[in-house]
C-alpha cells in the first residue's frame, strides 16, 4: 500500500521507521515548518523531518494544510492512505483524498483523552491503564470510527518517559498490521466511539507544570511521574526553583505541613495534604538530574518550605 506520513515528533518515528520497513511505500513525508527550538531559539526541523531528510524520503511542509499548491501536489502522488501521528487538525480537503482516508495512531483507550496530552493526562489522572486506538480520522478531533485497539497496564513507577516509548512502539506495530489487513482487501467495520465516555486531555500549560503541595502525596506523585523526564514537575520558594523527577510516599510516621521541608542527610521529604513524600531525583535550575543524595552533596540552601 502506498501511504503518505504526517507527523512531527519523536512519538511519530516508530511508526515511520516500521512502514519504513513494512510491505508499504511511503511516498511523502508531511511535517510542520522548522520550529524554534533549544535555548537559542533557532529555527531547526522536528525529528520526523529530520530523519526523513537523512534517510532521502520526499518531504513537504507547508505552512497551510489547505494550500492549493500543496493539495495538488498530494494529489499527484495517487496515494492510498495517509497516515497521522502527533501532527497537526487535518482539514476535510487532505483526508479525504485517498482511498483508505486517514489513520490516526492515538496513545489512548478511546474515547478517553482526546486531545493533545495524552499520556501526560492518562498519568495525571492516576489511571493504571492505557494503550492505542488506530482511529480514521474525521472532522472531529479524535472523534472517528476505531479501527483497532490494545491494552496495556501502567506500572506504578512508569513516568512519562517510559510510557511514551512503550505505546509509540505498540501504534507502530498495530498501525502497520491494520495497512497490511485493508491492503489485502479486508473491510475493517470502524466502532463508534461511545461519547458519554468521553474525557480531554488538553494541552498543557507552563502553571500545569509547578507542584501544589496541598495536593494528596498520591496526587503530586502522579504530576511527577506525568512530567518526568520532561519538562521536570517544579517546585519553587522565593529564592529556589528546582524539578522534581522522581518520588516516593514517605513513612507515615513523618508529621510534616504542606509544602513543609524537612532535610536530612541523604534525604529530602516534603509535606503534602495528606502523606509526606520522599524525593528520589532531581534535576536543579542549569544542571543536570542527579539522586538526591549526589544533590545534597553540594550543599545546598534548602528552603523551610515551598511556595
Amino acid at each position: 500500500m502506498r501511504v503518505v506520513f504526517c507527523g512531527n515528533p519523536e512519538f511519530a518515528l516508530p511508526t515511520l521507521k516500521a512502514l519504513l520497513a513494512s510491505e508499504h511505500e511511503v511516498t511523502a513525508v508531511v511535517t510542520s515548518p522548522d520550529q524554534p527550538q533549544g535555548r537559542g531559539r533557532k529555527l531547526a526541523p522536528m525529528p520526523v523531518k529530520e530523519f526523513a531528510l537523512a534517510n532521502r524520503l520526499s518531504v513537504m511542509s507547508p505552512p497551510k494544510l489547505k494550500d492549493p499548491e500543496f493539495l495538488s501536489q498530494l494529489r499527484e502522488l495517487s496515494f492510498d492512505a495517509l497516515v497521522v501521528v502527533a501532527f497537526r487538525i487535518l482539514p476535510r480537503e487532505m483526508f479525504a483524498l485517498p482511498k483508505f482516508g486517514a489513520l490516526n495512531v492515538h496513545p489512548s483507550l478511546l474515547p478517553k483523552c482526546r486531545g493533545p496530552a495524552p499520556i501526560q493526562w492518562t498519568l495525571l489522572r492516576g489511571e493504571t491503564e492505557t494503550g492505542v486506538t488506530i482511529i480514521r480520522l474525521t472532522e472531529e478531533i479524535d472523534g472517528g470510527g476505531m479501527l483497532a485497539q490494545e491494552r496495556t497496564f501502567i506500572s506504578p513507577d512508569e513516568n512519562f518517559g517510559n510510557l511514551h516509548d512503550r505505546l509509540s512502539a505498540l501504534g507502530a506495530n498495530m498501525l502497520v498490521k491494520v495497512l497490511s489487513r485493508l491492503g489485502q482487501g479486508e473491510a475493517i467495520q470502524p466502532i463508534l466511539q461511545d461519547e458519554s465516555q468521553v474525557t480531554t486531555a488538553r494541552k498543557l500549560k507552563p502553571d500545569d507544570y509547578i507542584l501544589d503541595f496541598r495536593l494528596t502525596g498520591t496526587e503530586l506523585q502522579n504530576r511527577i511521574r506525568a512530567f518526568s523526564p520532561a519538562p521536570g514537575a517544579v517546585a519553587k520558594s522565593n529564592n529556589i526553583s528546582i524539578k522534581i523527577l522522581s518520588a516516593e510516599l514517605a513513612n507515615s510516621d513523618v508529621c510534616l505541613q504542606p509544602a513543609q521541608v524537612l532535610q536530612l542527610q541523604d534525604s529530602i521529604i516534603v509535606g503534602t495534604g495528606d502523606r509526606p513524600l520522599s524525593l528520589k531525583s532531581v534535576k536543579p535550575a542549569g544542571k543536570k538530574e542527579m539522586a538526591v543524595a549526589e544533590y545534597l552533596r553540594g550543599r545546598p540552601t534548602l528552603p523551610d518550605r515551598f511556595e
